[in-house]
């Protein structure tokens, strides 16, 4: 009788599982497309910087508008979201928002439409922004399919749809562009609805109420924690102010903000070193400027997974402690083809791995029915981090301008100094929410209720 209760148990615990790993895989797709959306801009940022004329701070300049846009309506869009339902039920309300930044990122590909910088501009933040939102509601839809025991390596491996669908992106633009030529950079942009249809179409048919309860019972069986969601339909959520009071959720956000800093501070300099210093064409940028993102999505899953044993908020100073020896290291990937593979290896092994791990912490301290409010201020904290390409254009620009090495260093050094402010913010200002470093984080200033965590 035991045998036939344990073997129903497992089956149970099975289908579950399956069910979550066949959402992660839909929900991939559809992150990492919103991804590239919002990436491509870098991509082919040396061919606008020549049709526009740019300097390297008015470059520097267009980029920050346009991420920091990403943040202009996410949490009122989160909010709203979050009373739409949760788990399954997100779909309904994520489809305007997938609908309207695939709208605003086709319409870029129009000549008559962005002739002018400005109409580029204004283009790329109406997508951005949508898509801000988008990611918010990709990342809480993940983490909803998930127990809490499972939830960092599930958000690690959904994360991977920044760097690996990026990197896919990286040479899908850069087979485009030497078809078309890096005139015609506006075409990679008309391509982008058909794959957004399919991935979406597929979600949609995927998430539905019956597969959902059959995760919760899974999860049940398995005698882990489930979704906060999954324990009270109406829960009521915190409200975006009680969020930001919560240092597991405000601080976090400015430690994402310093971490996204680095991410975009890199990728506006990677490429416009590789165009003008290291004087590769257009076409071969676009592909060897996001070599790091092929390690990145293997970071992002190793340290999401390392995260649920020895903990979220260790695993992160480690990996903000590497970022910063990584921006180090990146002044010397002039020294050859070779050093410019090995050291944005090794750097993607840390690079995307943050963001992982502050969703994480945050879904951790969040409460009930809060996870898209946590999601949407995290997202707020990575997407101010917009201004950096603007101050590394200026950093290149009182070096010499794009063509002498000078200012991209000293833009490393910046990045790598903001580094280790994020590290020392970690430590003294958020609490550990899982594993082993739970009961050994004893320098924090915050209490853990303060955090959500309870006493």
């Amino acid at each position: 009788m035991e045998s036939t209760s344990a073997l129903a148990r497992s089956s149970r615990v099975r289908r579950g599982m399956t069910i979550s790993a066949f959402s992660l895989i839909f929900l991939w797709l559809v992150y990492g497309l919103d991804s590239i959306s919002r990436q491509m801009i870098y991509m082919v940022l040396p061919s606008i910087t020549e049709e526009f004329d740019l300097s390297p701070s008015s470059a520097g300049l267009v980029t920050t508008l346009i991420m920091m846009s990403t943040t202009l309506i996410c949490v009122p869009a989160m909010v709203w979201a979050d009373k739409g339902g949760h788990g399954w039920r997100r779909k309904y309300r994520h489809l305007p928002i997938l609908i309207g930044y695939t709208i605003f990122t086709f319409l870029t590909g129009f000549d008559i439409l962005t002739a002018s910088l400005g109409g580029l501009i204004v283009l790329q933040v109406l997508s951005h922004a949508i898509g801000g939102a988008g990611e918010a509601i990709e990342v809480a839809s993940a983490g909803e399919w998930w127990s809490k025991e499972r939830r960092g390596m599930a958000l690690g491996i959904h994360h991977t749809g920044y760097p690996w669908g990026t990197l896919i992106g990286g040479f899908a633009v850069s087979a485009i562009l030497a078809h078309y030529g890096s005139d015609n950079w506006r075409v990679v942009f008309l391509y982008f609805p058909i794959p957004v249809a399919i991935a979406f179409t597929i979600y949609w048919w995927f998430a539905t109420k019956r597969r959902y309860e059959a995760v919760i019972d899974g999860i049940a069986a398995a005698d882990q924690t489930p979704p906060f969601v999954a324990e009270s339909e109406a829960a009521q959520a915190i409200t975006p102010r009680e969020a930001l009071r919560n240092p597991n959720i405000g601080v976090i956000a400015v430690v994402s903000m310093l971490a996204i800093v680095g991410y975009l501070g890199l990728s506006f300099w990677l490429p416009q070193y590789l165009a003008f210093v290291a004087n590769f064409s257009f076409a071969e940028v676009a592909a060897y400027s996001v070599l790091f993102t092929i390690t990145g999505g293997l970071g992002q899953i190793a340290w999401g997974a390392i995260s649920d044993r020895i903990g979220r908020k260790l695993s992160l100073m480690i990996v903000l402690g590497w970022i910063g020896v990584d921006m180090l290291l990146f002044q010397f990937v002039d020294q050859g083809l070779g050093t410019l593979i090995a050291i944005q290896l090794f750097a993607g092994f840390a690079m995307n791995a943050p963001y992982t791990l502050v969703y994480a912490i945050a879904f951790d301290s969040a409460g009930n029915g809060s996870t898209g409010v946590a999601s949407s201020i995290v997202n707020i904290g990575i997407y101010a981090g917009g201004f950096s390409p603007y101050v590394i254009g200026w950093l290149i620009g009182m070096g010499g301008g794009f063509d002498s090495p000078v200012g991209y260093n000293n833009a490393l050094y910046f990045l790598a100094g903001l580094m280790l402010i994020a590290l020392i913010l970690t430590a003294l200002f958020t609490r550990e929410t899982v594993g082993w470093y739970l009961k050994h984080d004893k320098m924090a200033l915050v209490s853990r209720a303060s955090c959500g965590l309870g006493d």
